[in-house]
C-alpha cells in the first residue's frame, strides 16, 4: 500500500518530470531548428545535461554514468554531462546547517564556517566542503534535504515502467522488477551516511594492498546522520591525467583496474560509482578513490559464479561460460534449445577473447549476451548486473587512456586468488 503523502509526492514528482522533460524537448526542437551544425550538438548537449540536472535524483546519476562512457555517447555529450560529476548548484548555507545540526546536534564552529563558504563539490545527494579543525585538514560531506523523497519517487516511476515492460510478450521473463529493485537499494542505500562512513572505511581497509591507490579514512567521531567527515585529499583535478606522461597514466589506469578487481573477484564489494568526480589521478601517480555512497555487495554465490564467468572469458571456454549462466536461470520451458543457446554463447566468448582494451568493445558483448537470453528465455541472475555495470564504467577510463591494455588478462591473478578464496571456502 502508498499512503498519501507518498502518493502524492510520486504524483508531484511525476508531473515534474513530465513538464520539465517537455519543456526541455521544446527547447531542444528550438536548438535544432535555429543553430548552426557547428554549434547544434554542443547545444542539444548543454540542455539535456541541465535537464538532468533540474531533475536531480536518479536522473543526475545517470547522466554521470553516462559522462564517463565518451565511446558510447561521444566527446561533446560526455563533457555536457561531466559537468554533473561534481558541479551540480549547492544547496543553500541555511540547508547544509539544518542538515549538520540535526546529524550532529552541537556543530563545530569550524563546520558552521564552512558551508558557509562555497562547496567543494556537489552531486545529486550531496555537496562536500572543506574544514580545518584541531589542526586536520578534513572533507566534510553534508546531505540535501529532500533527496530521499525524489530518488524514492523516481524509483517508483522507473517500476512502473518496468511492470509495464514486463507484460510485453518479448519481456515477459526478464525480471526487470528484481533489477530495479536492486538498483533502487543501491541508490536509497546512498542516504544512509552511516553506513556509507563503514563503506568508506572497508573500501579503505581492502584497497590498502594496492600500490598507488588512495582511499580518505572517515573520522567517525565527526560524523552523523546526513554529515560525513573524512580525511581531505589535496590537489584533486579530474583534468589532470590528460597532461600526465604516457607511462605515469597507463601505470595509474593499471593501479584503478587492479583495484577494481579485487573489489570485484576477491572481496565481492562493488564500487558501482567511479566516474570522474570520484576518481582523481595526481601528477605524484596516485589514484584516489572517493565516495562509497553506491557500493553493492554481492551474495558469495553470485561473486562465486560471475569470477568462474569471468575464467571461462579469459581462457576462451564457452561452454564453461555457457555452464554458468545455465546455472542462474530460475525456469526452462521444455522446448528450450538449450544445445543451440550453449553454441552461441560459446562462439560469443571465442569471438571476443583476448582482445586489447581498444578492441573489446564491452557494452557490444553485453548487449549480445542479454540478447541472446531473450532469444532463448533464459535469464541469469539479477545479481550480474552490478558487476557488468561495474566494468562498463572502468573499460570508459581504460579505452580512453590505456587503450592498449589486456583488459581481460588483467583480471587473471585476481580470478585465481578469488576462485582459491571460493574453493577454501566451500572446501
Amino acid at each position: 500500500m502508498v499512503d498519501r503523502a507518498s502518493a502524492r509526492s510520486l504524483a508531484a514528482r511525476t508531473v515534474r518530470i513530465g513538464a520539465c522533460g517537455g519543456a526541455a524537448a521544446v527547447r531542444m526542437a528550438a536548438i535544432a531548428a535555429t543553430s548552426s551544425e557547428g554549434t547544434r550538438g554542443t547545444r542539444l548537449a548543454a540542455e539535456l545535461a541541465r535537464l538532468m540536472e533540474r531533475l536531480g535524483g536518479a536522473f543526475v546519476k545517470t547522466g554521470q554514468i553516462l559522462g564517463t562512457r565518451v565511446d558510447l555517447v561521444g566527446e561533446t555529450l560526455a563533457t555536457a554531462l561531466g559537468r554533473l560529476h561534481d558541479d551540480v548548484e549547492p544547496m543553500t548555507p541555511e540547508e547544509a546547517l539544518r542538515t549538520m545540526r540535526a546529524g550532529l546536534g552541537l556543530t563545530p564552529p569550524e563546520f558552521v564556517r564552512a558551508v558557509g563558504g562555497p562547496s567543494v563539490a556537489g552531486g545529486s545527494i550531496a555537496c562536500v566542503y572543506r574544514a580545518e579543525r584541531g589542526g586536520r585538514v578534513l572533507a566534510v560531506k553534508v546531505r540535501r534535504p529532500g533527496a530521499g523523497a525524489a530518488i524514492a519517487a523516481d524509483m517508483a516511476v522507473l517500476r512502473a515502467a518496468a511492470g509495464a515492460a514486463a507484460r510485453l510478450p518479448a519481456f515477459r521473463r526478464v525480471p526487470f522488477m528484481e533489477i530495479v529493485d536492486q538498483v533502487g537499494d543501491c541508490l536509497m542505500a546512498q542516504l544512509d551516511f552511516g553506513a556509507e562512513a563503514a563503506n568508506l572505511r572497508r573500501l579503505h581497509d581492502d584497497l590498502a594492498g594496492i600500490p598507488g591507490v588512495v582511499v580518505p579514512r572517515p573520522v567517525p567521531e565527526l560524523s552523523g546522520d546526513g554529515v560525513i567527515a573524512m580525511e581531505f585529499i589535496e590537489g584533486l583535478d579530474r583534468g589532470v591525467i590528460e597532461d600526465l606522461p604516457a607511462r605515469v597514466r597507463e601505470a595509474q589506469i593499471t593501479s584503478l583496474v587492479h583495484a577494481v578487481y579485487r573489489m570485484l573477484f576477491i572481496e565481492g564489494f562493488l564500487h558501482l560509482d567511479l566516474h570522474q568526480g570520484n576518481t582523481y589521478f595526481k601528477p605524484d601517480g596516485t589514484v584516489v578513490l572517493l565516495d562509497a555512497g553506491l557500493v553493492f555487495r554481492m551474495s558469495p554465490r553470485a561473486r562465486e559464479r560471475f569470477t568462474g564467468f569471468f575464467a571461462g572469458m579469459i581462457r576462451g571456454d564457452g561452454e564453461v561460460c555457457a555452464d554458468i549462466l545455465l546455472s542462474t536461470v530460475r525456469r526452462t520451458d521444455p522446448e528450450t534449445d538449450i544445445a543451440a543457446f550453449r553454441a552461441e554463447i560459446s562462439d560469443l566468448v571465442l569471438r571476443n577473447v583476448g582482445m586489447v582494451a581498444r578492441d573489446f568493445d564491452l557494452p557490444a558483448f553485453c548487449l549480445d549476451l542479454f540478447d541472446l537470453q531473450r532469444k532463448y528465455r533464459l535469464y541469469a541472475e539479477p545479481e550480474f548486473i552490478f558487476p557488468m555495470l561495474c566494468l562498463l564504467t572502468l573499460q570508459g577510463v581504460v579505452k580512453r587512456h590505456h587503450p592498449m591494455m589486456d583488459f581481460q588478462l588483467e583480471a587473471a591473478p585476481f580470478v585465481m586468488h578469488g576462485l582459491l578464496v571460493t574453493s577454501g571456502a566451500t572446501g
